[in-house]
């Protein structure tokens, strides 16, 4: 499978309004109308670069995520993966009315922990009107996708065996985290992950999205918005030592958390190798998360 990127992502929140000012305001997204009718008083859509749109949040009952879009090179990329998929044993449907999402086609399907995934091709572009940040940000580094999510599963072992198999993923690294738990970080590409997976934290399900900017000096200026804004911070700003991206995290409205970094590693396929590490943050990076991890019986 040819997956270039994570192409999308759907959200879901059970209040919208919240939504504006920490997306805009804080993060620096770029609000954005993506599909005739979907705009409104049911759905928000955000900007990252010259895509109609990167980012959806669906007003709902529930919160949390509702889709990650993982994007192909072309339709025949799109036929070969939906028959991979038939070959995994996975089901998965090919919506006809393509779900308001603005490509050319898709297929869909969720997987055993109940995240649905949509493998799409023809991304909704408007080249002719530029991307501009409420903040004045310089914008975010989208050329492998759009960044990359973590998700809290029973067994980490189980799902990189999972996403290896059915996405096509590569492992770039696998980490101790203590007692047995594992973080596994999955590649399709250049970026370092796409995907993350992890046993170690209490509650399985999805954690966050990570995305980078392309100027260190926004990371640090959203920083300092978010703490006057007094938003629920999950991680102070620091730095991974296995992908030396420093970032901070921030708790959303749709109650997942948003990570936002600079610097993330590129991978040389040529002469990577699988690497086995430790848990460890090069500086920063404390608070509600870590804490988790911490009562878990993780970072040893």
């Amino acid at each position: 499978m040819e997956i270039r990127g994570l192409g999308y992502v759907g959200l879901r929140a059970t209040d919208l309004a919240a939504w504006r000012p920490f997306a805009e305001e804080l993060l620096g997204l770029m609000p954005a109308t993506a599909e005739p009718g979907r705009q409104g008083a049911e759905t928000l859509y955000y900007r990252l670069d010259g895509r109609r749109w990167r980012l959806a949040v669906h007003r709902a009952k529930e919160p949390g995520l509702a889709y990650l879009g993982w994007e192909l090179p072309d339709r025949d990329a799109l036929e070969s993966a939906a028959e991979h998929l038939a070959r995994c044993g996975v089901d998965a449907e090919r919506p006809g009315e393509k779900l308001g999402r603005g490509v050319s086609d898709l297929v869909r399907f969720v997987d055993p922990w109940g995240h649905a995934h949509e493998l799409f091709y023809g991304a909704p572009t408007d080249l002719d009107v530029p991307f501009v940040s409420p903040t004045r940000s310089a914008g975010f580094l989208t050329e492998n996708g759009m960044g990359h999510v973590l998700t809290v599963v029973p067994d980490a072992h189980e799902a990189e065996d999972y996403y290896t198999r059915v996405l096509g993923m590569r492992t770039t690294d696998r980490m101790d985290m203590g007692a047995g738990k594992r973080a596994i970080f999955l590649r399709s590409r250049r970026r370092h992950h796409l995907i993350a997976v992890t046993d170690v934290l209490p509650v399985p399900g999805f954690n966050h999205l990570m995305l980078e900017t392309l100027e260190i000096q926004d990371v640090g200026r959203a920083w300092d918005r978010v703490q006057q804004a007094r938003t629920p911070i999950l991680m102070t700003l620091g730095q991974h030592s296995n992908d030396p991206i420093v970032s901070f995290y921030v708790q959303s409205p749709s109650g997942c958390g948003i990570e936002l970094g600079h610097g993330g590693m590129l991978i040389d396929e040529a002469s990577w190798v699988v690497r086995e590490v430790g848990c460890n943050e090069l500086w920063g990076h404390v608070g509600a998360t870590m804490d988790e991890i911490e009562a878990g019986g993780g970072r040893r």
